[in-house]
């Protein structure tokens, strides 16, 4: 009768993460959380927020939540800011989220009042890759004759879209790439960025990191949303939904070059 080697516990794998760029982001931000405190948050039918306080007020973090990744293994914690770079890279999805939602709430305390940009400002050569499907924003870009490859994940949402496993052939040829910030929640973010070749646009609700924490990286853009805070947690509680494009009424949308 053969012996069997015993399996090590599945806590051991999360070493293989500290590599990844969520889990650097979240480190970055741990260092910026000194002297707040988190005051509320919600997993809520669509997204998370985390809402933090500090000597400067409040200012919330939101994450969607990728229902089509969702499992039931692993307990859900609280979350605490002094754990942000553990749930970053939980096995569990939801503990991602609110992981993700503490990173960003971290991020748009310490964000400058941002000046009002557009995304389109920085879309420049073809094809453009949309990496998420953004469907507003790939219509816009096709009404101006531009050459657009949209990617999905989520097959409910794949209408009109590749499914991810095509990146591998066409994003090297992108000029412009623009990455939903799902990507953080995903592990996905890591192999987009090396496999582009063009300009990379970090972009959504799920996106409103700081620029001092994505900074040595390959991202160039980071367009998101200075929230209000009060009219973005009764939208949520409400089971809703945020896109940049169609709830400018929930803050106050910008793009932050990283470049300059």
């Amino acid at each position: 009768m053969g012996v069997h080697a015993r399996e090590p516990p599945l806590e051991t794998y999360v070493h293989n993460t500290k590599h990844m760029l969520v889990k650097l982001f979240a480190e970055r931000a741990l260092a910026m959380a000194e002297g707040l405190r988190l005051v509320d948050y919600c997993l809520c039918l669509k997204a998370a927020y985390v809402v933090v306080e500090g000597p400067r007020g409040r200012a919330l973090g939101f994450a969607h939540i990728p229902h089509e990744d969702l499992h039931d293994l692993g307990d859900t914690r609280p979350p605490r800011l002094e754990e942000m770079p553990e749930f970053v890279v939980d096995l569990n999805p939801l503990n991602r989220v609110l992981g993700v939602a503490m990173l960003n709430a971290v991020s748009q305390y310490h964000l400058a009042e941002p000046v009002s940009a557009s995304i389109y400002e920085y879309i420049g050569e073809e094809p453009v890759c949309l990496i998420g499907n953004m469907g507003p924003l790939a219509e816009q870009l096709r009404m101006q004759g531009r050459r657009v490859y949209v990617f999905e994940r989520s097959r409910e949402l794949r209408r009109h879209a590749f499914s991810d496993v095509e990146e591998e052939i066409l994003l090297p040829a992108c000029k412009t790439l623009v990455i939903t910030g799902m990507t953080l929640l995903n592990f996905t973010l890591d192999k987009i960025l090396e496999n582009s070749n063009g300009l990379n646009i970090l972009t959504g609700p799920t996106a409103g990191l700081h620029p001092e924490i994505v900074k040595g990286t390959r991202i160039h853009v980071l367009a998101s949303m200075k929230f209000n805070v009060e009219a973005a947690v009764q939208h949520l509680r409400l089971g809703n939904y945020v896109s940049l494009a169609l709830h400018p009424q929930l803050g106050r949308p910008y793009a932050i070059d990283l470049r300059v």
